[in-house]
């Protein structure tokens, strides 16, 4: 048996108070009483109907109003978050690109094949030294690895913005929330501080499904924060 939800159970109520008044004001005004008591039964059923409908359109005006600009205004903040969010994660294909020495005008992040992307990894070192990249400050710079980078400037900042945008959570989507939560259970997200060691491994072969997964998943995001952007810009 379908359960009906909060929405569904006032909209349901809602109905069933202006038909009372129809019945009661309008259809049913001239007709004789079926019982002795019809027509007191009648006005009030039809005075709780009133009382509904006015209650309805100040819990409309005041709460489900108020809600859906107050989640518009903070979604617009979320966006700007999960955009970084998403540009942060798409930072583990950009350090394989360059660790593999290709480059960024043969592939694209949206549309690269994962036997593509398993032939870029066997390609790049994750010990290697990065270059013209560093870790550290401005004052202080720090030779990077092309697998510390992807920790730092990946999986570090991915978390750092995971925890801005569950701030909001209460006006967050559960689709959003599932898809953000899916970055952080992936193998990959699990695997990753194992980058901020030396490894064993010559080159990111051992890693290349598991990348390709979070790649997925960070596409999936991508284009669901776009599509709800569009649909709040249109609102």
């Amino acid at each position: 048996m379908k359960i009906l939800n909060q929405r569904q159970l006032l909209n349901l109520l809602l109905f069933a108070s202006i038909v009372t008044i129809l019945l009661n004001d309008f259809l049913l005004n001239e007709m004789t009483e079926i019982v002795s008591f019809g027509d007191e039964l009648g006005t009030v059923l039809s005075n709780l109907s009133l009382a509904y409908i006015s209650s309805f359109i100040f819990y409309y005006v005041v709460v489900v109003l108020k809600e859906k600009k107050d989640k518009k205004n903070i979604y617009f903040t979320v966006y700007e978050w999960t955009d970084q969010l998403v540009g942060r994660a798409y930072s583990v294909y950009h350090n394989v690109i360059v660790a593999s020495g290709a480059t960024h005008t043969d592939y694209d992040k949206k549309t690269i094949t994962k036997e593509q992307f398993r032939e870029l990894c066997n390609l790049g070192n994750p010990n290697a030294i990065a270059t013209n990249t560093f870790l550290g400050t401005p004052t202080n710079p720090q030779q990077a690895t092309y697998g510390q980078l992807i920790y730092n400037n990946s999986v570090s900042n991915v978390k750092a913005y995971t925890e801005r945008i569950f701030n909001y959570m209460p006006f967050l989507d559960t689709e959003f929330v599932k898809l953000i939560n899916r970055l952080h259970s992936s193998t990959f997200f699990l695997v990753a501080p194992t980058f901020l060691r030396h490894t064993r491994n010559t080159d990111f072969s051992v890693y290349a499904d598991n990348m390709f997964e979070f790649l997925e998943l960070v596409r999936e995001l991508d284009n669901y924060n776009s599509i709800r952007n569009k649909e709040l810009i249109k609102d």
